[in-house]
């Protein structure tokens, strides 16, 4: 579902791409690259490591803090913060959007059917802020590093 019009020119559009990025890859890049690309200013927020472990019971390998600061040394980013926490309702995910003045949400392809995304987009629609999703890069995640890793280091000792 892509819920952004085709019509609506990029000039003056801040854009909002959210993520974890942890073990910064290709994936990521591409994602933050497609981002910036549809509009004239991108904003990202990294979620910290207290809502990682709250979502996937697990926390990042690169602390929040490094990977703000990996994130705002590209050049393609103009602006980086912590999501804010908790954001357990959409309702108050749309209240910090609409505060930073985001024109334009941009998710990673993957979460294109969810639920989560469907209810986020419509909510977001409501306030003027157009959801599109990025295309994915295949055959790269963290969590497929990080398995590769776990498989090498037991194949190793």
């Amino acid at each position: 579902m892509t819920l952004n019009s085709e019509n609506k020119s990029n000039h003056n559009t801040r854009c909002l791409a959210l993520g974890v990025f942890d073990l910064f890859h290709i994936g990521h890049l591409n994602y933050l690259k497609f981002a910036k690309a549809q509009g004239s200013e991108l904003f990202v927020a990294v979620a910290p490591d207290d809502l990682c472990f709250e979502n996937k019971k697990t926390f990042p390998i690169i602390s929040q803090h490094e990977r703000m600061s990996i994130v705002s040394a590209l050049a393609i980013v103009d602006h980086v913060a912590l999501v804010p926490s908790p954001i357990i309702k959409t309702q108050s995910a749309c209240r910090w959007i609409k505060a930073w003045g985001i024109n334009k949400v941009v998710v990673g392809g993957q979460w294109q059917n969810s639920e989560r995304w469907y209810e986020a987009a419509n909510a977001l629609q409501a306030h003027n802020i157009d959801v599109m999703f990025a295309p994915q890069t295949p055959d790269i995640s963290s969590t497929d590093i990080k398995q590769k890793i776990i498989t090498y280091c037991s194949e190793v000792l």
